[in-house]
């Protein structure tokens, strides 16, 4: 009978584990865009905090906040605002980079390519 609980306890901890899993996003990124004006060199933050996903595009024209992430079976979308205009960020996590294509329009689009930083 002590073994079934034990069992049992182990199973309800491992599911409640699984259940608050840190989103494959979370955390610091850094990289670059590479645009039809120009490349430039991005950051990326991302928190996740009960359950929300929450976070900022470092760049050199100053940091824009992060409106919403979602996933459709591994494919990100990542919206953010860039002073009036909003912008995207639609990619994939592979090997270690988030990848995929950058569209600020008007204001530029082209291609992100980000790795996860290991500094804290």
């Amino acid at each position: 009978m002590t073994k079934r609980l034990c069992a049992f306890a182990f199973l309800i901890s491992v599911s409640t584990m699984a259940l608050y899993a840190a989103h494959p996003l979370a955390g610091r990124w850094v990289g670059g865009i590479d645009t039809d004006r120009g490349q430039m060199q991005i950051g990326l933050e991302v928190k996740e905090e009960k359950g929300k996903l929450s976070g900022l595009v470092k760049t050199a024209h100053g940091d824009w906040t992060v409106k919403s992430i979602t996933d459709d079976k591994g494919t990100i979308t990542l919206t953010f605002t860039s002073g009036d205009a909003e912008g995207k960020m639609i990619g994939r996590i592979k090997d270690g980079h988030f990848a995929g294509t950058w569209d600020n329009s008007p204001m530029a689009k082209g291609t992100f390519d980000v790795t996860r930083s290991t500094a804290r």
